[in-house]
């Protein structure tokens, strides 16, 4: 049976992924339709679920550049939290996994909103309206880099607000707990920015006593927020066996890379992301998703920041929480059992979920059917106000 969006959607899924209209060789000679380094992306409309909360919350779009770049960003997005609920000064970042964009979180944003969370979801580089090929992503450490940018851009911002507000900013905003949250690509890219970023780092903000301090971005270069803890959905830390490509197509990729890195490869997690076709079917659909093969750059990114992680994982301190479902045929529940069995920090907890694919987050077609997102979501919530 073929998905249907309701009616007040057609419009949205009707629209073409700019990514199935790009040539080839375009790709490959990193030549940008027009110009734009979003290669079309930053043009699209918001999602359906998007829209509903940037209409019902306070929001900010953001986007930070990054290592001295002026063409290459990261966009992110700030949700308030609804009014009237309890004032927690913690913000959730969840960051998106492979292929997505980080406004899908919010059909699921809701529960956190609602709980007095603010939430940021930034779009990882080569996805979403951040610059890059869509899903080139030749180094893992740059996805983390970029989201502790965008943390540290929000930090900033939130700064500027005080300072620029009409007391004089006499005072400086509470100091935010900050958790980093993410599924699959998101997930491991979450644990990386909280073993790289996580530890005591210098919080000092310039001085609020002058109405004339200089933007402490150019201020305070030395300024680095401090992680709270992490939620990592399903990591990618170890791939499945069923979704890793094979010998013989990692040998060509390998041999291919210094010429062709964006090429599009191998079929990775095609149909082994949920037990629910209709869940690739909505995917293939949407315009801000990426709908083609693994690129070779970004397949071999992911194999070597695999091992690359699992070498430091001892070294991560923070509190963090990882959930996997026993049935996940995209990453192996055994790469979240090693984490928390060899991270030195203190206050670490595994949840497995017996017989969940790899989205956790699946969202039910009725409300039997979607337990079992409302049991994850719930014991992300449980979780995050424990610390």
């Amino acid at each position: 049976m073929v998905w249907v969006p309701p009616p007040q959607h057609v419009a949205y899924f009707s629209i073409p992924a700019p990514s199935d209209t790009h040539s080839l060789a375009a790709q490959l000679l990193h030549h940008p339709p027009d110009n734009d380094p979003t290669w079309g992306r930053q043009a699209l409309p918001r999602a359906p679920d998007e829209h509903r909360v940037r209409q019902s919350h306070s929001h900010r779009d953001g986007k930070v550049h990054l290592a001295g770049s002026k063409t290459d960003w990261v966009a992110y997005q700030v949700w308030e939290p609804t009014r009237g609920a309890p004032e927690r000064h913690s913000d959730l970042v969840f960051v998106h996994g492979i292929n997505d964009f980080g406004g899908k979180f919010a059909m699921h944003a809701d529960k956190f909103l609602d709980a007095g969370y603010r939430v940021i979801v930034p779009d990882l580089p080569g996805h979403g309206r951040s610059t890059g090929i869509h899903v080139y992503c030749p180094s893992m450490d740059a996805l983390a880099d970029a989201v502790y940018e965008v943390i540290k851009d929000v930090a900033l911002h939130d700064y500027e607000l005080v300072r620029d507000g009409p007391s004089g900013a006499a005072t400086q905003a509470p100091q935010r707990k900050v958790f980093v949250a993410g599924q699959s690509l998101g997930g491991f890219t979450a644990a990386l920015t909280c073993l790289k970023y996580g530890t005591s780092r210098d919080t000092s903000l310039p001085s609020s006593s002058s109405s004339s301090s200089p933007s402490p971005s150019r201020a305070s270069t030395s300024f680095r927020p401090t992680i709270t803890g992490g939620i990592f959905l399903c990591p990618m830390l170890a791939i499945s066996p069923s979704s890793r490509p094979s010998y013989l197509v990692e040998l060509v990729g390998r041999a291919l890379a210094s010429v062709a890195g964006p090429l599009p490869l191998a079929s990775a997690n095609k149909g082994k992301n949920s037990e629910d076709p209709e869940v690739e079917e909505v995917f293939n659909r949407d315009p801000q998703t990426y709908h083609g093969k693994l690129r070779i750059a970004t397949g071999l990114a992911i194999l070597q920041g695999i091992l690359a992680l699992s070498a430091a994982q001892s070294h991560l301190r923070v509190p963090f929480l990882v959930c996997h479902g026993t049935g996940d045929r995209v990453t192996s529940p055994h790469g979240s059992e090693d984490l928390h069995r060899l991270a030195e920090s203190t206050d670490k907890e595994l949840r497995l979920f017996p017989e969940y694919e790899h989205i956790l987050l699946r969202k039910g077609r009725d409300e039997a059917d979607d337990a079992r997102r409302q049991s994850v979501l719930g014991a992300m919530l449980d979780w995050l106000e424990r610390h």
